[in-house]
């Protein structure tokens, strides 16, 4: 009889021995035609337009009959032509949690959901403001302002996520970039490249100095 109990122990720390295992993994598909920016764990990554990536996660340690190992974990993500969207609050965000299962793989599909415009700053000035309006047939639009904190510095980029049109609701942009020095620098306007749609993007490469 102590026998088969010392048999039994001796069995039951090997399966517990063998069944320990920690870390999983997450994998996103860019379904977009653009790039992703991201961090969870401590490491930032760019996933470029089209592109898939996987990371692997630290989680805690899954040990049969005692602990399943799940962890959380903050997952920072957003796009140049998409963001986060909670269906049930209808608001973007850019950052949700995940519970990870030790020896699973977490996979995100990221489609796009907006437009945007992009600068890269190619001048020797730091560029501080966007002003752009959505100009319809009817009307001059909105004014919305996007203030650069910090500013874009020369070599540097930024992005703003914007609404896109629709065969419903055509219009097209307005930019205007400001640098420190106040002054201003006008782009976009009612020609075809300003009409942007789902997933498309209006790049301005600023080269004034």
């Amino acid at each position: 009889m102590k026998t088969m109990k010392f048999l039994f122990l001796i069995i039951f720390a090997v399966l517990i021995l063998v069944g320990c295992e920690d870390g999983a993994a997450i994998r996103i598909t860019n379904q977009t035609n653009h790039n992703l920016y991201g961090a969870i764990d401590g490491t930032s990554f760019t996933i470029a337009g089209k592109e898939i990536y996987e990371i692997p996660v630290d989680t805690d340690r899954k040990v049969p009959f005692f602990a399943d190992g799940r962890t959380k974990k903050m997952l920072t993500l957003r796009g140049e032509t998409f963001r986060i969207f909670d269906e049930y609050n209808k608001i973007y965000y850019d950052q949700t949690e995940i519970i990870f299962t030790p020896g699973n793989t977490y996979r995100v599909y990221c489609s796009p959901n907006s437009a945007s415009v992009k600068i890269i700053n190619h001048s020797n000035q730091r560029i501080t403001k966007l002003k752009y309006r959505k100009v319809t047939q009817f009307t001059n639009g909105e004014l919305f302002l996007v203030t650069f904190d910090p500013p874009i510095e020369p070599g540097d980029f930024a992005y703003h996520n914007i609404a896109f049109q629709t065969n419903e609701n055509r219009f097209y942009y307005t930019f205007v970039v400001e640098t420190e020095n106040g002054n201003s620098y006008d782009f976009g306007g009612n020609v075809e490249e300003s009409y942007l749609s789902i997933d498309e993007q209006y790049l301005i490469e600023f080269c004034e100095n």
